[in-house]
């Protein structure tokens, strides 16, 4: 993560690339207009050009979700992306002088990253000059990037979105004659489901549940802020968090033969499609294309994430990825060009078809999930990441990755799944070491 204190420092570096034409400004436009830009429009995004694209995409990645894509599409077009490494951050990038036309990131980072180095810019005049329909999108890809709780401002059109489901291995629930769970479940019908899978065969000790840490707080079902915008201080000690935690990992981790696991080896996705000792795990949608690699060679299957009984069918929060345009980028028309082949029902029904959620409404593009996948001879419940709604939107802060790495991830949530600190002292802690993180950050 990027420290708020060096993005600030960017301020000033950040603003020498930063066109006069930059703002935001007015958004409204009169029909004349929007008829005298229509022509000029044109003619910019039929010419051939030049573009960066700066992501957390590898090489590989950049050109089997976009780059081949935009080639065939927008063949006038040389876009270069950059990835980003330990070398070449956001701030190593506007130190040099690097000019970046468009930025690919969720709405957490463009309010961690983008907005405090003025690079990121409000697209909602060209949205409307472009004649991007912003209707055709899921609405909270939309609100999660403009609300006063997320980013603020049109600063991204979502490309692509993901839940989390529950992966279960088939094998595992045969070999210990336990039925398979089913969409809908609880939470505590899944603890009794893990107790019973948590069995030692003499040849391996199976367990019976887990779930990644990081990408559940960051999308928890309850919509609870990690930071509390109007304090700014870390706020994970109510009892809406104390009952979330017992539910999601205390109550899992009381089990013997986990939390002697997690003593020994804290469990990871390894666990489940590497070493095959864990029966259930709750991770991304999208890890279905991400490790296909190995899961491929598995007897597994997924169904909808567990839900809190009072609040039936309610998943995470959405988790949508964004392409946005640079404030100091010179050729915005061209840009916003890219970004609407990205969101066309074609793209995107491509994009579906390989396992990819999409950000449109379309029921074309969503049927078409993941029917062109190494997965496709297996009869997945691939209905699994659309069962559950999304749950609100939590507020977003700048400061909501000093709760989920450093208050958490790396230290209390340890402690407590291990039974080193019971889960009140723990809870207090992480807000402790979340809100020095942030007081130094300032």
């Amino acid at each position: 993560m990027i420290l708020l204190k060096k993005s600030l420092i960017l301020l000033s570096a950040a603003s020498i690339f930063v066109s006069t034409t930059a703002c935001s400004g007015d958004n409204r436009n009169t029909p004349q207009e929007l008829k005298a830009s229509e022509g000029e429009i044109r003619k910019n995004i039929e010419e051939p050009t030049e573009l960066t694209v700066f992501s957390l995409e590898s090489p590989d990645g950049w050109n089997q979700k976009y780059g081949e894509y935009l080639k065939k599409k927008l063949p006038q077009y040389k876009i270069t992306h950059i990835s980003q490494t330990e070398s070449t951050r956001l701030e190593h990038l506007l130190s040099a002088g690097t000019n970046i036309d468009l930025y690919i990131a969720n709405a957490r980072s463009v309010k961690q990253q983008y907005l405090p180095s003025k690079t990121a810019f409000d697209m909602s005049n060209l949205a409307k000059t472009h004649q991007i329909d912003l209707s055709a999108f899921e609405p909270e890809g939309i609100n999660q990037m403009t609300s006063a709780e997320g980013a603020g401002g049109l600063y991204g059109l979502p490309l692509s979105n993901y839940s989390m489901v529950m992966y279960y291995n088939k094998d595992i629930f045969d070999k210990i004659g336990v039925p398979y769970p089913v969409d809908g479940m609880t939470w505590d019908e899944t603890y009794e489901l893990a107790k019973k899978l948590t069995v030692n065969t003499g040849e391996k000790q199976y367990l019976g549940f887990w779930i990644s840490p990081k990408h559940y707080l960051r999308t928890n079902q309850m919509s609870l802020a990690l930071v509390d915008p109007k304090t700014e201080k870390a706020s994970v000690s109510s009892d809406e968090w104390i009952r979330l935690f017992d539910t999601i990992f205390k109550k899992f981790s009381d089990i013997t033969a986990f939390r002697e696991r997690a003593i020994t080896a804290w469990p990871s996705h390894d666990a489940f499609n590497v070493t095959q000792e864990l029966a259930m795990y709750v991770m991304q949608s999208s890890w279905l294309m991400a490790a296909q690699e190995s899961l491929n060679k598995m007897n597994f299957d997924m169904v909808a994430m567990p839900t809190f009984k009072d609040k039936p069918n309610v998943g995470v929060q959405a988790s949508y990825t964004y392409m946005g345009i640079t404030s100091m980028s010179q050729k915005k028309d061209q840009a916003m060009e890219v970004i609407r082949q990205l969101t066309s029902e074609e793209y995107q029904k491509e994009m579906s078809s390989l396992g990819v959620m999409t950000s449109l409404k379309s029921q074309a593009v969503q049927k078409a999930y993941a029917t062109n996948t190494p997965y496709k001879n297996k009869k997945l419940n691939m209905n699994a990441a659309f069962y559950n709604k999304f749950a609100p939107t939590a507020p977003i802060t700048p400061y909501d990755e000093f709760v989920v790495e450093d208050g958490l991830e790396k230290t209390q949530l340890r402690d407590i799944v291990k039974g080193l600190i019971d889960l009140n002292t723990g809870l207090r802690k992480a807000e402790e070491i979340a809100n020095q993180k942030i007081s130094t950050s300032k």
